[in-house]
């Protein structure tokens, strides 16, 4: 997983969910001290260079067909999602 530089959480708009998400996210990886760059914005900007998308399952599809190659995460809600701790776990392993 050491590949993986720019993680970018998705949503609709790219102000609410999704930056409640990455803000969650970021304060989980630091704390772990792993140095990931975690940023969000809306689906439709998803920047070209990331490495993996964290998004709502209802826009997960999209995500996959407008960035082929790139992992998609799926959740379910944003708000205290297990994907949160998986992702650090990933991350923290091979330490």
């Amino acid at each position: 997983m050491a590949s993986i530089k720019k993680i970018v959480f998705a949503c609709d708009a790219g102000m609410g969910s999704s930056a409640m998400g990455a803000s969650t996210l970021k304060k989980k990886l630091k704390t772990a001290g792993v140095d990931i760059a975690v940023t969000h914005t809306s689906i439709e900007d998803v920047p070209s260079d990331v490495q993996l998308i964290v998004t709502h399952d209802s826009l997960a599809a999209r995500a996959r067909k407008e960035h082929p190659g790139v992992e998609v995460i799926s959740i379910k809600n944003f708000v205290g999602a297990p994907e949160y701790d998986l992702i650090v776990k990933r991350f923290t392993e091979d330490k």
